[in-house]
């Protein structure tokens, strides 16, 4: 009878060991009779995302009768035609290597497309018109990025100047 309890006793042994081996087999830990199976491909990590482009954007645009280190010397809304010539001035950000144009319009008409190529992340840069005094009406012009979006536009009244003073009292040159 001892004898067939050690037989008992080493089959229930050996019971328990198999059924632990098994549930070793789903932990990486391969059970005893079995082919080592490599381990269940893991989700790989994510990257790190990548910083978000950053959007093109206009941060200043003005007419100005002058641009002076970079910077435009006032902001005009009108311009009587005594003044023959004018700049466009724009403040670009994230638009390197980007072609931006500058439209030039007149009452509604385009008259120029200034193409310009900002070198950097932040850029300034301007562009400039020669009027024609008999030229009076509404300037306008539109930056527009390289895939023809109207970024911003800015426009200007040109008007006929006013008689001067010494024209207006009958005075003039003398002969």
């Amino acid at each position: 009878m001892l004898k067939t309890h050690k037989t008992i006793l080493a089959a229930i042994c050996g019971g328990l060991l198999l059924t632990a081996g098994t549930a070793w087999a789903g932990t990486g830990t391969p059970a005893a009779g079995t082919a080592a199976q490599p381990a269940a491909a893991s989700t790989p990590a994510k990257a790190p995302a990548k910083k978000a482009a950053m959007a093109a954007e206009v941060s200043r645009a003005q007419f100005t009768t002058a641009v002076k280190n970079h910077e435009p010397t006032d902001d005009i809304t009108t311009l009587d035609n005594s003044h023959t010539n004018i700049d466009f001035f724009t403040e670009l950000k994230n638009m390197s290597g980007q072609t931006v144009t500058h439209r030039w319009m007149y009452n509604g008409n385009v008259v120029a497309n200034v193409k310009l190529e900002p070198k950097a992340a932040h850029w300034r840069t301007y562009s400039s018109k020669n009027l024609n005094p008999v030229m009076t009406g509404t300037w306008t012009v539109e930056v527009i990025d390289g895939a023809g979006n109207v970024l911003t536009k800015k426009s200007f009244d040109y008007t006929k100047a006013a008689a001067s003073d010494n024209a207006a009292a009958g005075g003039g040159s003398k002969k």
